[in-house]
Order: structure tokens, then sequence, then C-alpha cells
């Protein structure tokens, strides 16, 4: 893409340094606080012909990421290929991988908080 054939740009305010040692973002991350997974809208919705798709759409990820927005355009064409009764291959979908090996440490991490205890992984 050439200079000349860009019509505009347009930087968030919250980006500052570039090009220079120390760039950065002073947004913060967004991360849906616990429990609201429910509240959070699905890719079907009750509106005929009207889906979602993003980071904040209901999905096994839990997490406002690309994973998470990916997932549910997935979601979002399945739906409307399914109300539009299209015999079309829909697409894939995936469960969010959990290792079991990592369910004894998430066991020990869950009495530690109800105990009062620092993670165990906590060094400070």
């Amino acid at each position: 893409l050439r200079d000349e054939d860009r019509l505009g740009w347009f930087m968030d305010p919250a980006v500052t340094g570039l090009g220079g040692p120390n760039p950065q973002n002073r947004e913060q991350l967004l991360i849906h606080p616990t429990g609201t997974l429910y509240n959070r809208p699905t890719a079907r919705t009750k509106v005929p012909n009207f889906f979602l798709a993003g980071d904040y759409v209901r999905t096994d990820v839990d997490l406002a990421s690309m994973e998470g927005a990916n997932e549910s355009a997935r979601l979002a064409v399945n739906a409307l290929l399914e109300a539009d009764d299209s015999d079309t291959e829909r697409c894939r979908t995936w469960g969010l991988y959990r290792p079991p090996e990592l369910e004894p440490l998430k066991r020990v991490d869950e009495v530690r908080y109800r105990l009062g205890l620092p993670n165990t992984f906590d060094l400070g």
C-alpha cells in the first residue's frame, strides 16, 4: 500500500511513544468480570436475521481475545446458515482445551484461596 493510496488514518490516543524506545498502550486490557459469561449475548439472537460476532459474545473461550472473536464469528455463520435452512457445510467450532494435567493444581489453588493463602506461584 502506497502513501498516496491511503485516504486517512487514525491512531488511538492511548498509544504513545511509537518509533521511540518505550512505546505504550495506556488502555486497560478488558478482562470479563468473574460470573458475567451468562450475561453476554450469544451469536444467535432472538431478533430474526440478526447475528453477533466479537470478543464480547458468549463462547467457551470466555476471554476478550481474537480466539473468542473468531469462535463467535463461526457460531454466527453457523446460526445464519441454520436460519436460512442452508445445506452448506457448517464452520467447525471447538471447545476450549483444558489440559487435564492442570486440574490438580486448580484444586490446590482453590483450597489455598478459600484459606486466604496466596497462590502457590506468588513469589512476593
